[in-house]
């Protein structure tokens, strides 16, 4: 990981805090992202490109030349409106007790999780009938997993006018399980399957994964999710650290992985040997073609 830390242990932190991020962001990771380093004030927004290929067409010099555009190009305004941190306090004595390496690492791979667990959960908080407006292709009932209607969802694609390939399928955990339940092992790819909650290119989608983050309001009755991969934006940028001298250290990990930049600040209380320890993102979602994605509920919604 590219950091800009001097401490060993503060930087021994914030890689294990990458690592440990990396499970809930391979998720996020099937849309369009932008992780960009440059730093920009809280509310910042900036707008990410979607590129839709659109259909490819017959060369003619005359009429259909290098100069007459096919794909089209969207850019989706994202506000940076999340900003999230994660803070451990200690004190002096504390190291007294523990092994510090140990409390360094440690911290860091909690801190992950939750950094990237609020990602992922604001991401999926974009899906609901408010943002993704019912009409005959938008919302599908989808009530019971078997081969039979999670094939059938492919068709609900073809009326949405998205490729199944280029689409993710997400589905609560209790669908997720009951799919891996009805195929064996080899079909969906063993244990990663399971431990990582996605499988890649079942059924010819882009991605089947499980997402415990979908609402469960009674009012949303939401079981899943039909999500192409340029219907959703996630972008990320660092928090600007206007007095760096009253820190004892500010810096950043950037995670060649998935891009994403975490910034990292430590500062003490001399007055009582506290010290403070925090590991911070600042990012925002949107969906660039609500039309184009589908809510699976469990019954017609009103």
């Amino acid at each position: 990981m590219a950091t800009s830390l001097t401490s060993p242990n503060l930087t021994f932190s914030t890689n294990k805090a990458i690592i440990a991020s990396r499970k809930a962001l391979a998720k996020v990771g099937y849309f369009a992202t932008d992780f960009s380093a440059d730093a920009v004030q809280p509310g910042t927004t900036m707008k990410v490109p979607v590129f839709k290929h659109d259909a490819a067409s017959e060369f003619n010099a005359s009429t259909n030349n290098y100069e007459t555009v096919d794909g089209t190009v969207i850019y989706v305004p994202v506000t940076f409106d999340h900003h999230v941190k994660h803070t451990f306090g200690f004190t002096d004595k504390d190291f007294t007790l523990v092994n510090g390496t140990n409390f360094w690492g440690k911290a860091g791979e909690a801190s992950g999780i939750a950094i990237s667990k609020a990602i992922a959960s604001s991401v999926s908080a974009l899906i609901n009938k408010t943002n993704i407006k019912k009409s005959a292709t938008n919302e599908v009932v989808f009530s019971s997993v078997s081969k039979t209607t999670v094939a059938q969802l492919r068709d609900a694609c073809a009326k949405a006018d998205i490729d199944p390939g280029e689409t993710v399928l997400m589905l609560s955990p209790k669908l997720f399980a009951d799919l891996l339940a009805t195929l064996d092992a080899n079909v969906y790819g063993g244990p990663e399957a399971i431990r990582l909650g996605i499988v890649q290119g079942l059924y010819g989608f882009k991605a089947v994964m499980e997402n415990g983050d979908l609402s469960a309001s009674a009012d949303e009755k939401l079981n899943g999710a039909l999500i192409p991969t340029d219907g959703m934006v996630v972008a990320a940028r660092l928090v600007p650290v206007l007095s760096p001298s009253v820190y004892e250290e500010i810096g950043t990990t950037r995670d060649e992985v998935s891009g994403l930049v975490l910034g990292a600040r430590r500062h003490g209380d001399p007055a009582t040997g506290s010290n403070y320890a925090t590991i911070e993102a600042l990012f925002g979602a949107a969906l660039a073609q609500p039309e184009k994605c589908i809510r699976l509920v469990s019954a017609a919604t009103a």
